[in-house]
This record gives C-alpha cells, sequence and structure tokens, in this order.
C-alpha cells in the first residue's frame, strides 16, 4: 500500500513529534524481540506471526467445517466482530444480496434489537435443517458483555431445541479464565483464547477475527502476512520508511490547528465497514477525559465513515463549503480492472453526460475520485491518501495494521492510554444496575 499526504511538513516541524515517538517504538521493538508471551497491550502486534495461533485455528476449523455449511454466526459486539466484519464485507458480506446461492456466508449479531432476531430465527428454522450447516462464534473479551450474553442463550436455546448435541456446533473466543471461558468448559464447548493482554479493538489477528475468517475460506494466511510485513514497517527507524508514524504525526499536526474530524472516505462501498472498524479503533483509542498523567483534557477526534462515490450527494456540500473542521481520508484500489463498462452503443446518455459511452466503470470511478481530490485542494482542505494495488487479503492486512500502528502512535502524542475505554465501562455497570432491578 502507498500512503501520502497533501499538507508538507518540514524536517523542522517533524523533528518534535518523530523524538517523542522515537523512545516508545525503540521500547516495544525492545518487547517485541524479548517476548515469548503476551506481556504488554503492544503485543497484539505479533498476533500476525504467532504460529501457535494460526495451527490452533486451522486445527479447530477442519473438525468444524465441511461441504454442508451454510452459516457462520459470530455473537459479539465491538471489537469482538467488527474487524471479522470488515474483511468478511470487504471479500464477500458487501455482495451477499447479489449471490443468494455462495455458502457459507457468515451472519453478524451485534444488536438485540427484536425484529432482527426475530427475523435470525426465521432464517435459521427455513434454512438450517442439519446440525453441519451452522456454526455459532461467541466472542467477548470479557466473558461478561450483556449483549453478547443475551444474543448466546438466544441462539443457544433455538440450537438446542433442534439439534441433540447443539454445544458442538459453538465455539467460544475470550480470555483465558474468562465467565464465558467457564462456561465453555462446563458445557464441552470447543474455546480458542484471546491473549490477555490484546484488547478487543486490537485482537481482528487472534482468533476472533481469524476463525471466522478461516471457516468462511478467507486466506487468512495472506492476511496475516500483509500485517506482519506492516509491522516491520511500522517499526522503522527512519520515518521515511515508517508510513504508520509519519501518519500519525500529521494528524497530530491536525489536531493541534484545530481539526476535531477525521472523516474517512472510502471509495469502493465495501470497504464501509473497514471504515466502521477503524472508527471504533480511532473514537475508544483517542477520546479520552484523562491524559496519562491524569489531568482532564478531554481530548481526541472524531472519527466519521463517507462512501464514494455515493455519500458526495449527501455530505459533500458540507465537507467542501462547510466548517473547515475535518481531515480526510481517501482509501482506493489502483488496479484498473476494465470488466464491466458502459455500453458503446448508447440511447441517449452520450447527450446527458459526454465522455462516458464505452467508458470501463473502473475508469468512471477514478475519474471521480481525482475530480474529488482536486476539488479538495483548489478549497485548501486536508486530506491524506492510501492507495491499495489491489483488493486481495495481504494487502487488506496491511492496510489493517498500519491503521492500528497510527492509532497508538497518535495516542502517545496525544498523551493518552491507546488501550483502556474507562468511560465505556460506566455505561455498562448503568445497563447491569438497571438489568438488576
Amino acid at each position: 500500500m502507498e500512503f501520502s499526504y497533501t499538507q508538507s511538513i518540514s524536517e523542522g516541524d517533524l523533528r518534535p513529534y518523530q523524538e517523542k515517538l522515537q523512545t516508545y517504538r525503540a521500547s516495544i521493538l525492545e518487547n517485541l524481540q524479548a517476548a515469548s508471551s503476551y506481556r504488554v497491550p503492544e503485543h497484539f502486534l505479533q498476533l500476525p506471526e504467532d504460529v501457535r495461533v494460526l495451527e490452533a485455528v486451522y486445527a479447530l476449523a477442519k473438525g468444524k467445517v465441511s461441504s454442508q455449511l451454510k452459516y457462520i454466526v459470530v455473537v459479539g459486539i465491538g471489537g469482538s466482530n467488527l474487524g471479522a466484519k470488515a474483511v468478511y464485507d470487504t471479500f464477500y458480506g458487501y455482495f451477499d444480496i447479489l449471490e443468494p446461492d455462495r455458502h457459507p456466508k457468515m451472519l453478524f449479531l451485534d444488536t438485540n434489537d427484536p425484529e432482527f432476531l426475530l427475523r435470525f430465527e426465521i432464517l435459521m428454522t427455513r434454512h438450517v435443517a442439519v446440525p453441519e450447516e451452522v456454526i455459532v462464534v461467541v466472542v467477548s473479551k470479557s466473558g461478561a458483555t450483556t449483549e453478547t450474553a443475551a444474543n448466546m442463550e438466544f441462539v443457544g436455546a433455538m440450537l438446542r431445541a433442534r439439534f441433540s448435541e447443539a454445544f458442538k456446533r459453538m465455539i467460544v473466543i475470550s480470555d483465558d479464565g474468562s465467565k464465558l471461558w467457564k462456561f465453555a468448559q462446563d458445557k464441552g464447548i470447543a474455546f480458542l483464547e484471546i491473549p490477555r493482554v490484546v484488547g478487543g479493538r486490537y485482537s481482528v489477528f487472534s482468533p476472533a477475527g481469524v476463525f471466522p475468517l478461516a471457516c468462511v475460506g478467507l486466506d487468512v494466511r495472506a492476511l496475516l502476512r500483509g500485517a506482519a510485513d506492516m509491522t516491520i514497517e511500522g517499526l522503522q527507524e527512519d520515518i521515511r520508511q515508517n508510513a504508520p508514524m509519519r501518519s500519525a504525526i500529521y494528524l497530530a499536526v491536525e489536531i493541534e490547528k484545530g481539526k476535531t474530524i477525521h472523516d474517512l472516505f472510502v471509495f469502493h462501498p465495501e470497504f464501509e465497514s473497514l471504515g466502521k472498524w477503524y472508527r471504533q479503533l480511532v473514537g475508544e483509542s483517542l477520546g479520552k477525559e484523562k491524559d496519562t498523567s491524569g489531568n482532564t483534557v478531554h481530548t481526541g477526534i472524531t472519527p466519521t465513515v463517507s462512501v464514494g462515490s455515493t455519500d458526495l450527494h449527501s455530505v459533500g456540500q458540507l465537507y467542501l463549503g462547510g466548517p473547515r473542521d475535518k481531515v480526510t481520508t481517501f482509501i482506493y484500489t489502483t488496479h484498473e480492472d476494465g470488466s464491466v463498462s458502459v455500453p458503446k452503443d448508447t440511447v441517449g446518455t452520450v447527450e446527458l453526460v459526454p465522455g462516458i459511452a464505452g467508458k470501463p466503470f473502473a475508469y468512471i470511478m477514478q475519474a471521480i475520485r481525482q475530480g474529488v481530490t482536486v476539488a479538495y485542494e483548489k478549497a485548501g482542505l486536508p486530506f491524506r491518501e492510501i492507495a491499495l494495488p489491489q483488493e486481495t487479503p495481504y494487502e487488506l492486512g496491511q492496510c489493517m495494521q498500519f491503521m492500528m500502528l497510527e492509532t497508538m502512535y497518535l495516542a502517545r502524542l496525544l498523551g493518552v492510554n491507546a488501550f483502556d475505554q474507562p468511560s465505556v465501562e460506566s455505561y455498562k455497570e448503568e445497563t447491569r444496575r438497571i438489568l438488576s432491578l
């Protein structure tokens, strides 16, 4: 992948940020080289090369997946499922409605909305006749997430009512020793571990993301290889060779200039879930009341997601003419796919839009994207570009690890802990209190 940025920053302006990050980078590298286990949150970086994780994932998948498999149901919320959904939707999920006969499919139960659950129950009743047609993957770091626990009970009861060995079609992925882990032990449910120090939003390359993706047939080895290669780049001392560090510095500069919104503008609709995964990553990692010294700072940058070219017709006016409070990142692929084109023999659109007859749709999308970046430049709006050569698991693995490294570095520049979420815990506590009444 290639990373570029429109606003130039002098070496002198870069130096203070770079010096602040170099000590941190060196300590991470030293810890990784000395580590034989997961000891600090930054050790999520070693997940892509953890052979034990991959072996455990494939061994379990081999015993659960058959040619009869239709649905992999992921029961989780937030970091427990957004990573897997980002990858799945990129290669399969966005197109599921157009490919109803392709199986297996992944379904994500990340809501307690009763209407959705009723329709899910109807789908399972009508289309799952034998246990081999479904796998239920329950993912929760803490093992005590309200929404996940409720949905697990719902799906579990549904399966037990129909199949005598329902628990054999379930897999639990959680921290070793969590309440959910103990439940799995008691019921004889297969279990995969998320390293305790790895936070949910940094767990996509753990079994939480890799197992369901392996079950659906994705090339997870390529996904992990891309992430591993980006880890090497993201720990380089030379900032010219370290795109995640440069990216974090550029964002820090924009935040200091008063930017409060970071819009991830994806120019492939199948990347929308990637944007939502990044939204959680940035929101929970950077949005903090206190800094690491305990001072009240209320810092962060609000992440949003836009889809090109669709959203140009809803928020384009706001972005180009509205408040100068945003920095934008455009994500797209450079692969030129000429397989689908506007017909050369048109029935009148030549007069409506000159120049489109016979043009590949990929070329039209490219022209729109280039038109947007030119308009941003003329308006003096800061933006960055992430260009993927192709839409492959390897490239997506690189991109996601880039985003996690960038966020980790940016948190350090903002002086906040990238790996906690104290404010999220407050709503969970209140929810449990209300439910116990």
